[in-house]
């Protein structure tokens, strides 16, 4: 029964939320865990929108409800739900529209010249194809970061992959990283300054680092002193020494933290420890 109760009250607040119109504010729907919401929740924060953005966040029962669909129709998150009523989803979309909406404020999270907001881009790109989406919202597809912790035991066949596509998204994300580790312009992704490729590796950066040494027994990547992309990792602890990293990274850990501790990665562990076949799922 409290459970009940507290699911409609969630529904409710979310009925309120998506019926808001001009003269509200926006609405952004928030999951504690998501790396793709995360980015969206790094640009609230330093860009001091706290006050002028509401933010809800919602979990996993809230995403088939119909009031969270008027915000997002694939039932992912991030949502957003602008001041006059409509709604935005997908993360880079969301943010590129913050960004020009309060290009006024300060400060700006692109770079200031044409090469390096096309740098910018790319690296946001190569990130949302290859990494963070399956590009398909039919059951049996998943993206390459779903290997690091996605199984049929723990989520059922619709979200399920045999052994050969979890050693090929392994391969992606080693590909992607090496891909990143040459090309960033440092100190940050896209030179001088933090921008949006910033906010959209970092949180899920902080899926390899807890996944994929726990699980596939690579090296901490983002570890100086041991990672095979150095510029990569002093990306990333410098990053992690900002507040508003750093609180995104307790929030991400400490979820990965309680899974781990209910089993969520022992089906991974498993099947990857039985494969007899010679698929690679350590690097390098």
């Amino acid at each position: 029964m409290l459970g009940s109760a507290a699911a409609s009250s969630r529904h409710a607040s979310l009925t309120r939320l998506a019926g808001r119109r001009l003269g509200s504010k926006p609405v952004f729907f928030d999951m504690v865990h998501s790396n793709n919401a995360a980015r969206v929740r790094l640009w609230i924060d330093l860009k001091s929108m706290r006050d002028e953005i509401d933010t809800k966040m919602v979990t996993y029962p809230d995403l088939q409800s119909p009031e969270f669909v008027a915000a997002n129709p694939l039932k992912k998150v991030p949502g957003y739900i602008r001041a006059d009523g409509t709604s935005v989803f997908e993360s880079a979309v969301i943010l590129n529209y913050l960004e020009d909406k309060y290009s006024d404020r300060t400060p700006s999270f692109k770079p200031p010249t044409p090469e390096g907001r096309q740098l910018m881009d790319l690296i946001i790109r190569c990130h949302d194809l290859y990494i963070a989406s399956p590009n398909c919202t039919a059951p049996g597809f998943s993206h390459s970061q779903g290997s690091m912790y996605l199984s049929a035991d723990w989520h059922g066949a619709a979200r399920a992959m045999d052994l050969p596509t979890r050693a090929a998204k392994l391969h992606e994300i080693w590909k992607q990283l090496s891909w990143l580790e040459e090309n960033l312009e440092g100190p940050y992704l896209a030179g001088d300054a933090q921008s949006l490729a910033d906010f959209t590796w970092f949180p899920t950066a902080i899926f390899m680092e807890f996944m994929l040494p726990r699980v596939f027994g690579w090296p901490d990547i983002f570890n100086v002193a041991e990672s095979p992309f150095p510029r990569l990792a002093a990306w990333y602890t410098m990053l992690r020494a900002e507040p508003a990293f750093a609180k995104v990274h307790d929030d991400i850990w400490g979820y990965w933290v309680k899974m781990e501790a209910e089993g969520q990665f022992k089906p991974i562990l498993k099947e990857v420890s039985e494969d007899t076949s010679g698929l690679k799922f350590k690097y390098p």
